[in-house]
C-alpha cells in the first residue's frame, strides 16, 4: 500500500511528541537499546542476508558473504563501538598520549579485529593547529555540548543494506533526535528487517520506519516537523532538495544561489573512485594480486558502490602497465556473472557497450557486461559515477616516482568529481626509500578515506574510521558530501582517515576479495561470533576460514 502524506503527519506527529522523551534518554539507556538491536540482529541476520542476496541475484553463490558483510556484521560491530563509547568513552583507546604527529591509530583494538583483518591498520587525521588536548577534549557532539530535541530524517541508500541502520544510530549518539527513517525504494524490501532490529526504540516512539515515492519522500524533506536531514545517494538527490533543481556548471560553488530547503543536512554522496597504481618492480604474482583487488573494488555488490573502482590512474611506458591491464581485464572476464539489480543500469550498460571506445571483457552471452575504456581528454566519466561494472583506464606520463606521485595526485585531485575515497598501490610503502613518496600521498591527497595497498571500502566497514567527504565541500558543489557518519571515537573535527594494508598478503587472498570462494561462510558465521563472542561460533568460524 502507498504511503499517503497523512500517513507521513502522524508518523511526524508521534516522533514529535516523543522527541523530549528520548533527547533526555542517558547514555546507559541507549547503550542498553543497543544491547537489545544486536540480539533483534541474531534473531533475524539470516533473514537479512538471505534477502538481500535474493534480491540482488545472488543467492546461493560465494558472493553471498558480501550481504552478511555489509548487512548483520557491519551493523553488529558498530553497535558494539557505538555501545563501548556510551558507557566508557573508550577513554582507553583515546588519550593523549596516544596522538603522534595529530593523528590517532583506530584500527585494530581487539585480538579478533588482528586475526580476521590482518595486516591492516587505520589511523585518523587531524588538522595541524589542532593540538592532543583539543583533540581528546572535542569529542561527542551532544554528548559534550547536551542535546536538543528534533527529528532527524535519514533517507536511506538503496545499495549496502547497514547504510540506513548506520547513519541511524549516529544520529542517536551525536544528536538524540527521534528517527523517521525513510527506506529507498531500491531495497525497501528491508522495511520487515529494520523494523525487527529497532523494534524497542519504534514501540516506545522514537523511529519510524517508513518507505514512498519521489513524491513522498520531498514532502517529508519540505516537512516542517522535521528539523534536521541525513542523505546517503546521488549529488543530484541532493540538489533537488536544497535547491529545487540540478544545478549547471556555472552554478556551481557559487554563495549567492538561493536554497529553497534551509535544514541542516549532511551528506555521503559518491565518488568517482580512483586507484593510483605507483611505479615499482613488481613480480607476476604481485600484478595477478593487484588485479584480483581491483577487480573485487569493481565488481563488490555489481558496481553499486559510492566507493567501487572507477579509474585506475596508471604510469605511462612503466614496464608493468600493459601486464597489469591485461590481468585486470583477464580477472574481470572470469568473475562470475550477476544481476544489474540496480533500476536502469542495465540499459546504461547496453548503452555503453554499443559505443565501440567500450570493450567488453566477459563473455558475450552474460546477462551483465563487464566493460572497459581508455579515458579521453575531459571524459564525461572523470565527473561522473558510472555506477556499474565498468573500469576505465588512465595513463600519466612522468620522469621519476616522485613526480609520478605529485603527477597523480594532481590529477585524482583537480580532474575526477568526489573526495570520499582513493586507493594507492605501493610496494615496499614503509621503506626509507618511499618515505618520502608516501608521506606525499597521504598528507596530499584530500579525501575521507586514503587506502594505501587497500580498497578504500575497508574503511566503511571498520567503525572507527570516519566515513564521508574531505571537510571542505560547498553546498553548492557539494562533491562527496558535508559531514562524517561511523566515527565510533566520536572526534568533532577529522580531518581524513588513512588506511594501510600489506602490498600482498602470503598463500591466500583476503577472505573479502571476489576470488576468495570462502567468504559467504566466514562472514555468516563472523557475523554469529561477533554477536555472542561464543567459543562454539569462535570454532566455525576458524573452521569456515581454513577448510
Amino acid at each position: 500500500m502507498a504511503v499517503s502524506t497523512l500517513e507521513v503527519d502522524r508518523n511526524i506527529a508521534t516522533l514529535r511528541l516523543n522527541s523530549q522523551a528520548f533527547s533526555e534518554l542517558s547514555n546507559k539507556e541507549l547503550a542498553s537499546m543497543f544491547e537489545e538491536s544486536i540480539q533483534n540482529i541474531k534473531g533475524i541476520a539470516y533473514f537479512w542476508a538471505t534477502i538481500g542476496s535474493d534480491n540482488k541475484g545472488i543467492k546461493n553463490t560465494v558472493a553471498e558473504g558480501e550481504e552478511w558483510l555489509g548487512g548483520p556484521f557491519a551493523s553488529t560491530i558498530g553497535l558494539q563501538y557505538y555501545i563501548d563509547y556510551l558507557t566508557s568513552g573508550s577513554t582507553s583507546l583515546v588519550n593523549e598520549d596516544r596522538i603522534k604527529k595529530n593523528r590517532i591509530q583506530v584500527f585494530p583494538n581487539k585480538n579478533i579485529e588482528k586475526l580476521l583483518f590482518p595486516f591492516i591498520k587505520a589511523d585518523v587525521h587531524f588538522n595541524k593547529n589542532m593540538t592532543p588536548k583539543t583533540i581528546v577534549e572535542t569529542r561527542g557532539f551532544g554528548n559534550r555540548l547536551g542535546f536538543k530535541k528534533g527529528i532527524t530524517l535519514i533517507l536511506g541508500a538503496g545499495n549496502v543494506s547497514s547504510i540506513p541502520l548506520l547513519d541511524t544510530i549516529y544520529d542517536m549518539v551525536v544528536n538524540r533526535h527521534t528517527i523517521l527513517l525513510k527506506l529507498n525504494p531500491v531495497n525497501d524490501y528491508l522495511l520487515p528487517v529494520f523494523e525487527k532490529v529497532f523494534e524497542n526504540f519504534i514501540d516506545k516512539g522514537f523511529m519510524i520506519v517508513t518507505k514512498g515515492n519521489i513524491d513522498i519522500s520531498q514532502y517529508m524533506t519540505n516537512h516542517a516537523g522535521v528539523t534536521n536531514m541525513h542523505l546517503t545517494g546521488s549529488d543530484k538527490t541532493y540538489e533537488n532538495i536544497v535547491y529545487g533543481r540540478l544545478l549547471s556548471e556555472n552554478e556551481k560553488g557559487k554563495k549567492t544561489l538561493q536554497k529553497l530547503n534551509k535544514k541542516p543536512f549532511t551528506t555521503e554522496l559518491g565518488n568517482v573512485t580512483p586507484f593510483i597504481i605507483h611505479p615499482g618492480n613488481w613480480s607476476k604474482s604481485e600484478i595477478r594480486y593487484q588485479a584480483r583487488k581491483i577487480a573485487t573494488a569493481k565488481l563488490n555488490n555489481n558496481g553499486f558502490n559510492c566507493i567501487a573502482a572507477q579509474v585506475i590512474v596508471l604510469p605511462k611506458d612503466w614496464r608493468h602497465t600493459p601486464s597489469l591491464i591485461h590481468e585486470i581485464k583477464k580477472q574481470l572476464s572470469n568473475e562470475k556473472d550477476r544481476l544489474a539489480y540496480y533500476p536502469n543500469s542495465i540499459e546504461t550498460l547496453t548503452t555503453l557497450k554499443s559505443d565501440n571506445k567500450f570493450t567488453q571483457v566477459n563473455d558475450l552471452t552474460c546477462a551483465t557486461p563487464h566493460l572497459t575504456k581508455d579515458l579521453e581528454l575531459n571524459d564525461y566519466f572523470e565527473n561522473n559515477e558510472v555506477w556499474s561494472s565498468t573500469l576505465f583506464f588512465k595513463e600519466i606520463e612522468y620522469e621519476d616516482e616522485t613526480d609520478f606521485s605529485n603527477k597523480a595526485i594532481s590529477y585524482v585531485s583537480n580532474d575526477l568529481w568526489g573526495n570520499l575515497g582513493v586507493a594507492v598501490l605501493i610496494k615496499n610503502y614503509s621503506s626509507k626509500k618511499n618515505e618520502h613518496i608516501l608521506n606525499n600521498y597521504v598528507e596530499n591527497l584530500n579525501y575521507g578515506t586514503v587506502a594505501i595497498n587497500e580498497w578504500p571500502a575497508l574503511g566503511f566497514i571498520i567503525p572507527t574510521m570516519p566515513w564521508g567527504g574531505f571537510p571542505g565541500n560547498k553546498d553548492s558543489n557539494i562533491q562527496s558530501g558535508q559531514g562524517y557518519v561511523h566515527n565510533a571515537f566520536f572526534f568533532e573535527s577529522p580531518q581524513k582517515g588513512v588506511l594501510y594494508s600489506k602490498f600482498k598478503l602470503p598463500f591466500i587472498d583476503p577472505v573479502w576479495f571476489t576470488s576468495n570462494k570462502k567468504g559467504s561462510r566466514v562472514f555468516k558465521n563472523l557475523t554469529y561470533y561477533q554477536i555472542d563472542n561464543s567459543k562454539r561460533n569462535l570454532i566455525k568460524l576458524i573452521f569456515s576460514a581454513l577448510i
